[in-house]
């Protein structure tokens, strides 16, 4: 990033050289060496298919061979942190081996990778405080999710009761972007453009840059603060208040309209956690300039934030970070 503001961009991810190195030891032996480029070719793919399925993405779209020519990078970490890098996502309960006196209830509550509602199970991004789970660690937590779910589903087998007219009144919920839409269509001569209400598309792109310029995003080099994070609060309750005018035109902007107000609720947890947690925890993917250190006596522990709806309220609390494994000692530590 520092490279970037200097003016020395674009920066590159070296692959071609990286791999070269590798195969240079067969470099006397030229039928060996395709043999070994070709396996470190295939290796590239399947492990960025694995860590970062974009980057192979990219590779393909612009006709680069990794082992060949070097690929352009930026940084430009998601601002909706997910546990990838920022143990961020919805509280689960843990396994169940972790139901001791001393993490019960705070880490275990009968079922694995149960959030606090009943019956929803997260994986992935979707659950949190576990770095690095790329995509074929999301897999294998998906498959502990989904058996832990099949294992509730045969333990909680009775039908709930559920009021007919609960279900109308939620339909009509979801359904009311496509009434909006259909109720002011033609007012204006292009249907994109009109003052009764707005398409996911100009919805998200404005929440992005909230995020963005607020929030700790790329062009503010992942700097934040706690005016600026203040501020962005009250640009998403303005958006809040406008995702009821949301409007599609069709089942895919439908998905859309919800997909983005998914995303204005966790941007605001997201912007509500940063502002409660006054340290620096994630150097280098966002940065409190106001909060610039890191605060292990006060904050070595995990920021939750829940939403009331009946009180239209958040509140933020702090939960036990336990070590499921002793800590090294200094005089145990190996190597430099």
């Amino acid at each position: 990033m520092l490279d970037v503001m200097d003016g020395k961009g674009p920066i590159y991810m070296r692959t071609e050289e990286a791999l070269g190195k590798i195969a240079d030891t067969y470099k006397d032996d030229p039928k060996a060496y395709k043999k070994k480029m070709k396996e470190l070719e295939s290796e590239a793919w399947e492990d960025f298919l694995d860590m970062t399925i974009s980057q192979a993405i990219l590779w393909a779209s612009t006709n680069l061979q990794p082992e060949e020519k070097g690929s352009e990078i930026a940084a430009a970490e998601p601002y909706f942190i997910g546990s990838h890098s920022g143990a961020s996502g919805a509280w689960v309960s843990g396994p169940a081996d972790l139901q001791t006196k001393d993490t019960a209830p705070d880490y275990f509550w009968g079922y694995p990778n149960m959030s606090t509602v009943k019956g929803l199970f997260c994986a992935g991004d979707a659950s949190g405080a576990s770095s690095h789970k790329f995509s074929s660690g999301s897999h294998a937590e998906g498959r502990i999710a989904a058996k832990s779910a099949i294992k509730f589903i045969v333990e909680n087998n009775s039908l709930p009761a559920v009021d007919a007219a609960s279900i109308e009144s939620l339909k009509a919920e979801i359904l009311r972007p496509m009434e909006n839409y259909e109720q002011h269509k033609n007012a204006t001569t292009d249907p994109e453009i009109n003052p009764n209400y707005l398409k996911p598309r100009m919805f998200m792109f404005r929440l992005q840059k909230i995020m963005d310029e607020y929030a700790g995003g790329i062009t503010s080099q992942f700097k934040t603060n706690g005016p600026l994070l203040t501020k962005a609060l009250e640009l998403l309750a303005f958006l809040r208040e406008d995702s009821q005018k949301l409007a599609a035109a069709d089942l895919h902007e439908l998905m859309r309209c919800w997909e983005n107000t998914h995303r204005m609720w966790q941007a605001e947890a997201h912007v509500r956690t940063m502002l409660f947690r006054e340290e620096t925890r994630w150097p280098g993917y966002y940065f409190r300039a106001d909060k610039p250190k890191l605060d292990e006596e006060k904050w070595h522990v995990f920021a939750n934030c829940r939403f009331d709806p009946k009180a239209d309220a958040w509140e933020m609390r702090t939960r036990p970070m336990k070590h499921v494994f002793p800590q090294p000692q200094e005089h145990e530590m190996l190597g430099g």
